[in-house]
């Protein structure tokens, strides 16, 4: 939470209080159209009009049902955008590429436009009655005969992911180089906007997609630990997929640009996966439980996964980059998040490891204190309690390996420590500028109080009491001054702290 800003309005010199501004994703491959209706409503004329969006991505239909239903769909396929690009295409359209996608302006409280194929320009969604409007209104009727050709994408009618056999990863498939397109990603770093392209393939998604998600074990050869074998299905690269070796050399490109430390780098190549859209559709479909686990290729191809997903991508990310890294389970919060090995007397639990929230933007080592729907919940308010494990309840640790050890803990802990302290200086500014305003108001008072009667004193004729009334006047007119600069001293070193603090909150949470 910003701490409020004060100024004084002169004349009577009453202080008057203002707020300050409070505190307050990526393009998937385009895939070999089917058909020319990619990106395109479909009104289904011949059976109530239901509504059906085609998905650019893999030429599959998606029934949109009820307002909330079809909102929170269409979102959960949005590719985030930065403002400039999308000021850009409301001005000269969107590129041919984003036909029929979803955009979200990451930048601007994640608005979502909808770029017709037709004319290419970007529709505001708005509200979900108003989206659903929106998309029926931009509708094409098609028949039951021509709505069959196009494959039903199957979480869309059932609610959950096809069913998955056990054993080995599949073999890795046929990728021509032609599959491959640009995905962008925007994340913030440093409190500054970044983007990251990376060349993804439809084929090693469909790859990923259709290989084990369960794991299968001889009753003679049990494993020891079950869930962590389990968890290791999911970080098995295939053999030919350079998709986390190209993303990591293009983070260490950047980091390299910008004299980063290595620990620097860890910390941005994490804020690339904190941004990546939290999937809330999909544990909504699932009754809050991960019944269809992404690999890290599927969560960045779809630019979306849930807590589980996006730790799979980050453990996987920090192995590249040399660093330790485990998984921490919280089953009493249903809760994932990455472990980034560091010096025990920082990690959390004496554990070797530190945490690291992946579901939302939080410096490493910040354990958030309430999870809601999933997705861990930031508290602007206050900066104690930040490093507790208790928040979440029990800890359990998987998949964990040995590398470098992270050591920016320590500055993380300072700072908060050092805003919790700008806080409490804060709150004790603020009582005594509470306390000093209402004797300046009720001096205020008495002064236009006097003023009156020396008025009319003086229209009156009566000159000896107009006189001896302007002494006093005077008197405390001269106390009030006196007083007022002192307050007004006061209000100014308080506007100083507060912008500081402000400032120093905004950079913590980048926000």
């Amino acid at each position: 939470m910003f701490f409020r800003k004060l100024k004084i309005s002169l004349g009577l010199f009453i202080g008057a209080l203002i707020f300050s501004a409070g505190f307050g994703l990526v393009l998937a491959p385009a895939a070999q159209a089917a058909t020319n209706l990619n990106g395109r409503i479909l009104l289904q004329v011949q059976d109530q009009g239901q509504a059906w969006y085609v998905n650019p991505l893999n030429s599959q239909r998606y029934y949109l049902g009820r307002p909330d239903d079809a909102f929170a769909l269409m979102r959960s396929l949005g590719l985030g955008i930065s403002n400039t690009d999308v000021n850009a295409f409301k001005v000269s359209g969107a590129p041919s590429r984003l036909a029929g996608r979803i955009l979200l302006q990451v930048q601007d409280k994640g608005q979502a436009y909808y770029v017709d194929p037709l004319d290419k320009k970007l529709y505001y969604l708005g509200r979900p009655a108003d989206a659903f409007a929106l998309m029926r209104s931009k509708g094409l009727g098609i028949t039951n005969t021509d709505l069959a050709k196009i494959k039903i994408f199957v979480s869309s009618a059932s609610g959950s992911s096809s069913s998955q056999t056990s054993g080995s990863t599949s073999a890795a498939p046929v990728v021509p180089a032609s599959s491959f397109s640009a995905s962008r990603f925007a994340f913030k770093y440093q409190n500054n906007s970044y983007e990251l392209t990376q060349n993804l393939s439809a084929a090693w998604y469909d790859a990923y997609r259709t290989s084990p998600k369960v794991y299968s074990y001889t009753s003679s050869a049990e494993p020891a630990d079950l869930r962590n074998s389990f968890y290791g299905l999911f970080l098995n690269i295939k053999n030919g997929d350079n998709s986390l070796n190209e993303l990591t050399t293009n983070i260490k490109t950047i980091a390299a640009n910008n004299n980063w430390t290595d620990d620097q780098t860890a910390e941005f190549a994490l804020a690339f996966i904190q941004y990546i859209p939290y999937d809330h559709a999909k544990l909504d479909a699932s009754d809050n439980r991960n019944t269809n686990p992404y690999y890290p290729y599927e969560t960045l191809y779809l630019n979306r996964g849930v807590c589980s997903d996006k730790t799979f991508l980050a453990v996987a990310v920090l192995r590249k980059l040399g660093y330790g890294a485990a998984i921490l389970d919280f089953p009493d919060k249903n809760h994932s998040a990455v472990g980034i090995a560091c010096p025990t007397s920082y990690s959390i639990n004496a554990s070797g490891y530190c945490y690291v929230e992946t579901t939302n933007y939080f410096p490493f080592g910040v354990v958030p204190r309430s999870v809601a729907a999933g997705q861990a919940q930031t508290v602007e308010n206050s900066f104690t309690d930040l490093f507790n494990s208790a928040n979440l309840g029990t800890m359990e640790i998987y998949q964990k390996t040995a590398g470098k050890l992270y050591n920016g803990v320590a500055a993380v802990q300072a700072k908060a420590a050092e805003l919790a302290a700008a806080s409490d200086d804060l709150k004790v500014k603020q009582a005594e500028l509470d306390t000093l305003e209402p004797a300046l108001r009720q001096q205020e008072d008495t002064l236009s109080t006097m003023k009156t009667q020396m008025d009319s004193y003086y229209n009156s004729g009566q000159i000896s009491q107009y006189n001896s009334l302007v002494v006093q006047y005077n008197a405390l007119v001269g106390r009030y001054n006196a007083a007022l600069e002192i307050y007004r001293a006061k209000v100014n070193d308080y506007n100083i702290l507060v912008n500081n603090y402000n400032a120093g909150t905004k950079a913590f949470y980048q926000k």
